[in-house]
C-alpha cells in the first residue's frame, strides 16, 4: 500500500497545480515532432525529428521524475522480484479486468453511436499504416517511452500531488480523467466522445489503483506497457506484411 504522510513538495498548491499543468503540455506538445517526421520524404529527415521527439520526450520524463522524486520520501523504482510469481499472475489479472471494461464500454459506444475507434487510435493508425522511419519511432514512442512517462505524470504526480489525505479513490478518480484529456485532445461533447473518454478514464484509474495498492509504479508502467504494446505491435506486423506483399 501506497503510504502518503509526507506533506507534498511543493506546499503550495498553485505551484503543485502549475507544475502538472506544464508538464502535461510538454506531453502533449511533444509528440507533434512524429507528425512532422511523417510528412518528411527524406528518410534522414525523419530520423532527425524522430530523435528530436525522443530527446524531448527523454528530457519531459527526467523533469518529472526529478518532480516525483522532490515530493516522494521513498525510492521510485524499485528492483523487481521475478520471481514472484503471485504478483505477476496479480498484474496480469488487473490487466484482463482493464481490457474487459475497455471492451464493454467499447460495446457500448458501437451500440449506441456507431463509432468503432477514437482519434487517439486513428491517429496512431495513420502514423503506423507505412513501414518506415517514422512507424519505427511511433512503436517505439507508444511501447517503451509512454508507459515510462505517462506513469510517472498522471500516477506518480497526481497521486502524491493532490487528494494525499483525502478520500481514497479521490486521486484515482483524478488520475484518470487526467490521463484521459491527453489522449482525446478535446473535452467530449457527444455521446460517442464521451464514451471515448470513458474508456481512458477507466484505464487511467486501473493503473492508479494498482500504484496505491502496490506502492510500486513499476506495477503500472508493466500494465501499461502490455496494453501499448498489444495495440501497436499487431499494426508493425500489418505494415511489414503489406510492405512484403
Amino acid at each position: 500500500m501506497l503510504k502518503l504522510t509526507q506533506a507534498p513538495t511543493p506546499k503550495q498548491l498553485w505551484r503543485r497545480i502549475l507544475n502538472f499543468i506544464i508538464i502535461v503540455l510538454l506531453v502533449i506538445v511533444t509528440p507533434g515532432f512524429l507528425g512532422i517526421a511523417s510528412i518528411q520524404q527524406n528518410a534522414w529527415l525523419q530520423l532527425f525529428w524522430a530523435l528530436m521527439m525522443f530527446l524531448a520526450y527523454a528530457a519531459i520524463g527526467y523533469y518529472a521524475f526529478r518532480l516525483l522524486k522532490a515530493t516522494t520520501p521513498g525510492k521510485i523504482f524499485h528492483k523487481p522480484n521475478i520471481r514472484n510469481w503471485q504478483h505477476m499472475w496479480y498484474i496480469i489479472g488487473i490487466f484482463v479486468v482493464m481490457i474487459v471494461m475497455e471492451m464493454l464500454i467499447s460495446a457500448l459506444r458501437i451500440k449506441f453511436t456507431g463509432v468503432t475507434t477514437t482519434e487517439n487510435q486513428t491517429a496512431i493508425q495513420n502514423l503506423t499504416s507505412n513501414l518506415n522511419v517514422t512507424m519505427g519511432a511511433m512503436i517505439i514512442y507508444g511501447v517503451v517511452l509512454a508507459p515510462i512517462v505517462e506513469e510517472i505524470i498522471f500516477r506518480g504526480l497526481v497521486i502524491h500531488y493532490f487528494f494525499r489525505q483525502s478520500w481514497w479513490w479521490a486521486s484515482i478518480i483524478l488520475s484518470g480523467l487526467l490521463f484521459a484529456f491527453p489522449h482525446m485532445g478535446t473535452v467530449p461533447t457527444n455521446l460517442a466522445d464521451t464514451l471515448s473518454y470513458l474508456i481512458y478514464t477507466v484505464m487511467g484509474m486501473v493503473m492508479a489503483y494498482v500504484y496505491k495498492k502496490t506502492g510500486n509504479l513499476q506495477d503500472s508502467i508493466a500494465i501499461h506497457f502490455i496494453n501499448n504494446a498489444i495495440t501497436m505491435l499487431p499494426l508493425l506486423v500489418i505494415a511489414i506484411v503489406k510492405a512484403l506483399n
